[in-house]
């Protein structure tokens, strides 16, 4: 692993849900996991009765994997989330909440999520090309994307939005990834990806 990865990451590189990763490393969306850790990717044999099992395998981080900032905006709140309106948004949306507290810009938060949902050829994009893979919508949607002609420093950004106006960004508060509102800079643009 490289500095900068993410359990959502971690969890589409290996062909695993990420929901699956989480549950058999004890982690949630809120984990931080640091160079050192021991990531399970698969489950553990059941108890004796069971058939031999080969050992489960597992991971060692190496590198910086990227921490949670001092922002409180670096904690999601989920209780005032809507839900994800189709299981791309969903894998879209689960692996930018993986992505919280990563440093790295708001190019990889979107690269990283549109791979987690199975759209291919993803590559090294800008904001803008990011949004070749998606539709403009009226009506957003959690796990939709969003695009800023202006992120508010001068260039383009994209974030994925959360519900109740928030959104996760990269790139802020010292290149952290966190959640803050969608209205900044020249205003969102919603997209939905094309699954």
């Amino acid at each position: 692993m490289q500095s900068g990865d993410t359990l959502g990451q971690i969890a589409a590189q290996h062909g695993i849900d990420l929901s699956a990763l989480l549950s058999l490393n004890g982690l949630s969306l809120e984990s931080v996991i640091y160079p050192g850790d021991r990531i399970n990717l698969t489950a553990p044999a059941a108890g004796p009765a069971a058939a031999p099992a080969a050992a489960p395998r597992l991971m060692t981080l190496a590198g910086s994997i990227g921490s949670a900032g001092e922002s409180s905006s670096a904690v999601p709140d989920t209780s005032r989330e809507e839900s994800a309106s189709s299981s791309t948004n969903q894998a879209i949306l689960a692996a930018a909440r993986a992505q919280l507290g990563a440093v790295q810009d708001c190019t990889v938060l979107g690269e990283v999520a549109l791979r987690a949902a199975g759209i291919p050829g993803v590559g090294d994009e800008s904001p803008e090309s990011l949004m070749a893979y998606a539709t403009p919508v009226s009506n957003p949607q959690p796990g939709d994307f969003i695009y800023y002609a202006d992120g508010g420093m001068g260039f383009s950004h994209n974030a994925v939005y959360i519900g109740n106006g928030q959104a996760i960004h990269s790139g802020w508060n010292g290149n952290q990834t966190v959640i803050e509102s969608v209205d900044v800079g020249s205003g969102p643009v919603y997209y939905r990806v094309n699954a």
